[in-house]
């Protein structure tokens, strides 16, 4: 169990599968952005959530500040030129992900 910074302990199974339900959201951003659809909103929207998760889970910060900075960093590729640079930096974050969910215990 992972205590919060509110003394609510949870378990480790749930803080897992969420992890997995944020990988697959990040994941998501790629078939989008190929497709034209809009990913910025859904990309804010899983900021929101993991800003949420490095505050709750407190010294767990260096874990998701890379992340963090990775995803932020998503916004300012736009360009047709920068898809590459997208696609790497969004593998690089399905990798940060796993190495949190496997670091869970």
């Amino acid at each position: 169990m992972i205590f919060t910074k509110y003394n609510y302990d949870i378990k480790n199974d749930i803080i897992k599968e969420d992890i997995k339900r944020i990988i697959n959201q990040v994941y998501k951003l790629l078939p989008m952005r190929e497709e034209n659809v809009e990913w910025e909103k859904p990309l804010a929207t899983i900021m929101v959530e993991l800003s949420g998760m490095q505050r709750l889970f407190e010294g767990q910060q260096e874990a998701f500040l890379p992340l963090i900075c990775k995803l932020e960093g998503l916004f300012t590729l736009t360009s047709d030129e920068d898809f590459q640079l997208y696609r790497r930096t969004i593998f690089e974050c399905l990798g940060l992900l796993s190495d949190i969910k496997n670091n869970v215990d």
